[in-house]
Formats: structure tokens, sequence, C-alpha cells
């Protein structure tokens, strides 16, 4: 839902503060074209059209929805200006000391042996 929202704002802000807006005249644009296609049977196409109506057109009868037509009045499109500060993000370092010392688990040189003779004896043969 966030996105189909997101695409929206973002379609309507397009098309209200670029040039984009004249994408809401094409119904003007193909109604006229119609329109000449029915008065003027040797018009080829949409490609003759453009080039009539888009290529140094002089006014006619029909002036006023020729200047409707999109593209044809090129307007300043309105840019909001805005200030967005520079946020410097800091990650907090925690410095720690690491103390590598080296631990004897087992030492042959600290085994009393008059203690062990007396716990560990081998068997004797008889």
């Amino acid at each position: 839902m966030k996105l189909l929202a997101t695409k929206i704002l973002i379609f309507l802000y397009l098309t209200t503060s670029t040039q984009f807006s004249q994408l809401y005249k094409l119904p003007i644009f193909f109604s006229h074209f119609i329109e000449h296609l029915q008065k003027d049977d040797s018009m080829g196409g949409i490609v003759d059209f453009v080039i009539l109506h888009y290529n140094g057109h002089e006014k006619d009868a029909d002036w006023e929805t020729d200047q409707k037509l999109p593209f044809i009045k090129i307007e300043v499109a309105h840019i909001d200006q805005s200030y967005l500060p520079i946020v410097v993000f800091t990650i907090p370092q925690i410095i720690k000391e690491v103390h590598h010392e080296l631990v004897t688990s087992f030492d042959e040189n600290f085994i009393y042996f008059h203690y062990s003779d007396s716990i560990w004896q081998p068997p004797r043969q008889a």
C-alpha cells in the first residue's frame, strides 16, 4: 500500500511541476487529429499531422485549438526549492584492550614426583 501511495505521489508531483503536465493535453491532441482526418482525406497519418502542427504552424481557422495541443507552448516548470540538511551519522566506537596471555593448563615442571609416586603405582609382577 505504501509503495502504491509513493508511486501516485511521485506521478502527481512529476505531472504538476514538470513538462509531464503536457501529457494531460493528449486527449485534445487525438480529438484534433480525428477532426483533421475527417476534414482532410489527403492527410496520411499522425506523422503528417505532427509535421503540420509542430513545424512552424501558421494561423488558421482552428488556431485556438492548435495552441491547446501538448508541447506547442512550453511553459516554465515550477520548481520547488527545498533545503535538505546534511546529516552526518557518527558511529560510536568502543576501544577495547585485548590482553593476550598464555595460559598453561599442564606443565610437567610443576608436578611433584614424590606425590605422584604415592598415588600411582604401576602394576607389579608377582
